[in-house]
């Protein structure tokens, strides 16, 4: 295995994007999903990257790259036709040990980005070490008709019973259990049916009166 898997924290942090493309703009969307705060230096605007400017969403640095423009950043990608551009962001990048990559020139990156399913705060990553994107694509297509939405509530759910567990119970083997009893249940099923009273009335059972999902936060009609 080539390459070390992680999730970035990337809230707050300043991420640079060099290119105006739709590719660009895809890079520059999942990036603001995640927090962050982005610049952009691209000779051509896509309307898409137009809005996003105009809305104040990211920073438009002008048209022709500088290293300069690395300084203070955790990230940077560049996403051009312009093979010299990609190579001389590429080699300032590494000089200044920044993360860098190169949309589609996995030498010139020190990472790459896997294909990813995003449910909520699931996160399913795909990666073919940069063999076969075609490849990261399909099994992507795969994956999402295997999980849907009702993963991202109940991740939510998870989220909110965990928190109350820990707080309330010390004893760690049967934390152990309740967690597992609930992982292992129907509830899925369940969501994704849209049948939340048999939710509800299995977290009563299982984890006690206090685990109803009212006492959550959560609605009965809308999950």
């Amino acid at each position: 295995m080539r390459y070390y898997p992680i999730n970035l924290d990337l809230r707050g942090k300043s991420c640079l994007v060099i290119g105006g493309g739709g590719v660009a703009l895809r890079k520059v969307k999942r990036l603001l999903e995640c927090g962050a705060c982005v610049k952009i230096v691209a000779k051509r605007l896509t309307e898409g990257i137009k809005a996003l400017i105009k809305e104040g969403k990211i920073e438009y640095l002008g048209s022709e790259y500088k290293k300069e423009f690395l300084e203070g950043k955790s990230l940077v990608i560049g996403a051009t036709n312009d093979q010299v551009l990609n190579a001389k962001v590429s080699e300032d990048a590494h000089k200044l040990n920044i993360l860098c990559n190169i949309v589609d020139q996995p030498k010139r990156c020190s990472f790459i980005l896997p294909s990813v399913v995003v449910r909520g705060d699931l996160i399913i990553a795909i990666s073919t070490s940069g063999k076969s994107p075609a490849l990261a694509k399909k099994i992507r297509l795969d994956l999402e008709n295997s999980f849907g939405d009702e993963y991202a509530i109940f991740l939510e759910i998870m989220g909110r019973v965990r928190e109350k567990i820990l707080k309330g119970i010390n004893r760690q083997p049967l934390r152990k259990q309740l967690f597992e009893k609930v992982v292992n249940s129907d509830i899925l099923i369940w969501l994704k049916d849209k049948e939340f009273s048999k939710v509800d009335t299995y977290l009563k059972k299982t984890l006690g009166e206090g685990f109803g999902l009212k006492d959550l936060g959560f609605s009965l009609k809308n999950g």
